[in-house]
């Protein structure tokens, strides 16, 4: 279902200025300058292609939230959170404005009507004959048309000034719905992480457990140590503490990822079975160069939502300054009038009928208004340059955070790889520690120690993984770019 789709031929008119050659030399000049890394010739990858639907108007409930996906937690949230229904109110209300500019052009037709009752006593004391009472009925009618015929430009930098704002709206619609999605899947991610690590903690515990309960039996035996015993518990103790704790705090994740998506927090929610690649990201990964990463990085750049709005905030405010400027100019309009007037016969008054027109131009020449107009100008035009400075710093933010997230994606990916190797080696290394416990030749620190690596190794290793599946999904949002005529498709 959709919740809000604008008139096609008001957004066809949505225009990007921002010069193609500037943003290329921004981006190579932050990819190179921004983090020596990166000039070290650290590879850049472009994370997998997005299939996620941001567009303004998307808003798709899924038919259950139980094991629910990333794709369908995106979907709710553009449904469900308060920001993003305050994005579609603002585009209906900058929409119903372009319509009132519009309207300015259309001639004003008013109609009014009136009906009384007259009453009147004469008297001439020096000549009472004279006197006389008059009692009768009035009934007027008029019908008027003011048409402006010419406004010095008035009207047509008001409709540039609501067309702008309009623009701006529409953009900031799938702005907010970006910004929704990767907050959400930050969220998802988390909560994912968070169930992650306390199944490893659950894991943890019971690898202490059956720890504890070998070095039980070599004391009983007559082999271990009542030292050893009390070791392996207080380790098997704090392994079930750690998964207390992490199960609380995998609760507290699904809590923070319900309120997330827009809904009350005692919502009943599951998340969908673990997967290696997140369900809104495809699972294969164009090849890449460094030439095709610096064009996408420009093409986000440019055709970023934030900026796009902040250029259409521009516009507005020069066509605000260009409708002030007009309000001291001449003007031209057309008037016509029509009136009916009926007087019934009564005492000492005959019947009378009036019909009069009138057809006529007014010409209205401001001379002098105190240069209240000209302050009011000067103060637009300071709102202008401001503009243009905000979305000149709207493009260098933009800039940097794409270029964070680039490498912070990179950085994840690599110690994703360093932990994977290196969970391999603390999974062999407690098998070890635990044989040669068992065959009496190794002590239970030895033991203990592999068991706590292998515990600590393995739960980085799940930070890391979600921590670079979601630096993958916000550069996948970022590159997945949304050009003007496919806003105006919406």
């Amino acid at each position: 279902m959709s919740t809000f789709c604008p008139r096609t031929n008001m957004i066809s008119r949505l225009k990007r200025t921002t010069p193609a050659s500037l943003t290329v030399l921004l981006a190579a000049s932050l990819v190179m300058a921004a983090d020596p890394v990166i000039a070290a010739g650290r590879p850049l990858d472009l994370p997998p292609p997005l299939e996620l639907n941001l567009a303004a108007d998307v808003c798709e409930m899924p038919p259950t939230l139980m094991g629910l996906s990333l794709r369908d937690a995106v979907q709710v949230a553009l449904c469900r959170t308060p920001d993003v229904h305050q994005a579609t109110i603002a585009i209906e209300e900058n929409a119903a404005n372009l319509d009132a500019a519009n309207a300015k052009y259309l001639p004003t037709l008013n109609a009014d009507a009136d009906a009384s009752r007259i009453g009147k006593h004469v008297k001439y004391p020096a000549h009472p004959a004279g006197n006389y009472d008059l009692h009768a009925y009035s009934g007027n009618a008029r019908l008027g048309l003011n048409w402006l015929l010419f406004d010095s430009g008035e009207r047509s930098a008001q409709y540039d000034n609501a067309h702008a704002k309009l623009s701006a709206a529409l953009y900031n619609k799938a702005l907010v719905n970006r910004d929704r999605a990767i907050t959400v899947a930050d969220s998802y991610y988390k909560a994912r992480s968070a169930i992650a690590n306390a199944t490893a903690a659950r894991d943890a515990a019971a690898r202490a457990q059956k720890n504890f309960h070998a070095t039980q039996r070599l004391r009983e035996g007559g082999v271990g140590s009542i030292a050893d015993e009390l070791l392996a518990k207080v380790a098997w103790q704090r392994h079930l503490v750690d998964t207390e704790t992490k199960t609380t705090a995998a609760e507290l994740t699904r809590i923070a990822l319900i309120t997330a998506i827009g809904l009350p927090s005692h919502t009943r929610l599951s998340l969908a079975a673990a997967d290696n690649t997140p369900t809104a990201i495809a699972a294969e990964t164009p090849a890449t160069t460094p030439s095709t990463v610096n064009e996408h990085i420009a093409s986000a750049i440019r055709n970023h939502p934030r900026l796009a709005a902040a250029r259409a905030n521009t516009q507005a405010a020069e066509a605000e300054t260009k409708a002030i400027a007009a309000q001291h100019l001449p003007k031209v309009s057309l008037q016509a009038d029509r009136r009916l007037g009926v007087t019934p016969p009564a005492n000492a008054v005959a019947r009378e009928n009036v019909n009069s027109w009138s057809v006529g131009l007014t010409v209205h020449i401001p001379i002098f208004d105190g240069n209240a107009t000209r302050y009011a100008t000067d103060a637009a035009r300071s709102r202008t340059r401001a503009a243009r400075e905000t979305e000149r710093a709207v493009w260098l933010e933009e800039g940097r955070k794409l270029l964070t997230d680039f490498n912070h994606m990179t950085s994840a990916a690599q110690k994703a790889a360093l932990l994977k190797d290196a969970k391999a080696s603390a999974e062999q290394a407690y098998r070890s520690a635990e044989i040669r416990y068992q065959q009496g030749v190794g002590t239970v620190v030895e033991l203990l120690k592999a068991q706590d690596e292998l515990a600590s190794v393995e739960q980085a290793a799940i930070d890391v993984h979600y921590e670079l599946l979601a630096a993958q999904f916000r550069v996948a949002v970022a590159l997945d770019t949304l050009p003007p005529d496919q806003l105006g498709d919406h």
